[in-house]
């Protein structure tokens, strides 16, 4: 693996580059303060030739968070929070991946999530190359470079999996600074990585860090015994707190500065997950609800995977202007005035039909 990194650096010339290294000092410089995901995903995006950029923090059980966002419109940002994070692939990936990984979105696809891509290039995405790094306390941190035009090449990701060792040793001393760092000046919260209430255990159970959200979590004393007992019989590593909010821990490794061998131990939100549902049977069930023809329903689908009506038009054998005729009367039946509005509608029907239990 150490081979094979050297390489990739030497042939892709980034360390006979002064801007690289004073970029990357940069970085170092930052671990441990409120500057290291700007820092790191400001040389990552330089490095890919990336105009955006985006950090994002996965949770265990909550919806996702915004850490960098230099790529979405603030109504981007509310429209993505409000339910299409449920059909973002990384999204799934974060919940089922804990090893370091260089991952590409288009890469990601399945037929459900086609019409996310398509969503996110009427917001200037066209394309998504991004680093999985997972965290404690079940986050996973997704490192997010964005291009408008054209699509990541074999040579980007061959240079992003050459990064991706030394990020992620950066990225986990940032977090061990943080937390002795929040035990010793007594700092009230942990960057955005954890902004949960968060409590620390040592190998032996004794309490060696509770950020103050924890102190202020009702009944967190009493939870404290419930949790030790599911440690030690192995059971359920989480704990339904009510309706909205639920405990959970993850064993920390021996190298960790703060507790070797503890556990973190965070309280959540409870957010619906990611979506289980096949693309095309929430499709059928969207257009038999909205009393679609079979013609109607095929220009939906393919409007979902991006296609524009010149392409839709040579794929179905018809001119552009039937189909316009097609997209006009479907506007009028669903009373909607644009695509936006018909990829609304169809996502707040995928929510609806999803009855599965959420994390």
């Amino acid at each position: 693996m150490k081979s094979q990194t050297k390489s990739a650096l030497r042939s892709s010339n980034l360390t006979d580059k002064p801007d690289f290294l004073t970029e990357l000092a940069h970085v170092i410089a930052a671990v441990g303060t409120d500057g290291f995901y700007n820092k790191a995903s400001l040389l990552l995006s330089n490095v890919l030739r990336c105009g955006k950029r985006l950090v994002m923090r996965y949770s265990a059980f909550d919806r996702p968070a915004f850490i960098v966002n230099e790529a979405l419109t603030e109504e981007g940002v509310a429209y993505y929070l409000a339910g299409l994070y449920r059909v973002d692939p990384l999204h799934k990936l974060a919940r089922t991946n804990s090893e370091p990984t260089v991952v590409s979105l288009r890469a990601l696809t399945t037929e459900i999530d086609e019409s996310y891509l398509a969503e996110l290039v009427k917001m200037s995405i066209f394309d998504e190359l991004a680093l999985i790094l997972p965290a404690y306390g079940g986050v996973t941190i997704a490192f997010c470079c964005e291009r408008h035009r054209v699509r990541f090449e074999p040579r980007d990701f061959e240079i992003a999996n050459a990064l991706l060792p030394t990020l992620e040793a950066l990225h986990k001393l940032h977090m061990d600074r943080l937390f002795i760092e929040a035990r010793t000046v007594n700092r009230k919260t942990i960057d955005e990585s954890f902004n949960n209430p968060l409590l620390v255990l040592d190998r032996r159970g004794e309490i060696a860090y509770a950020n103050e959200a924890w102190s202020l979590t009702p009944n967190s004393a009493e939870i404290l015994p419930q949790i030790a007992e599911q440690i030690a019989t192995a059971g359920p590593a989480f704990l339904q707190l009510d309706n909205q909010q639920v405990v959970h821990w993850d064993r920390l490794p021996d190298d960790f500065s703060l507790a070797p061998g503890g556990q973190l131990i965070v309280v959540e939100r409870r957010s619906p997950g990611p979506l289980p549902i096949s693309g095309e049977a929430v499709l059928d069930t969207f257009c038999n609800q909205q009393d679609l023809t079979p013609r109607e329903a095929e220009i939906v689908r393919l409007s979902f995977v991006g296609l524009p009506n010149a392409a839709i038009a040579k794929q179905l054998g018809v001119s552009v202007g039937t189909v316009k005729n097609h997209r006009w009367r479907l506007y009028y039946k669903l009373d909607i005035t644009s695509e936006r509005e018909l990829f609304h509608l169809f996502l707040s029907t995928l929510l609806s039909l999803e009855n599965s239990p959420v994390g």
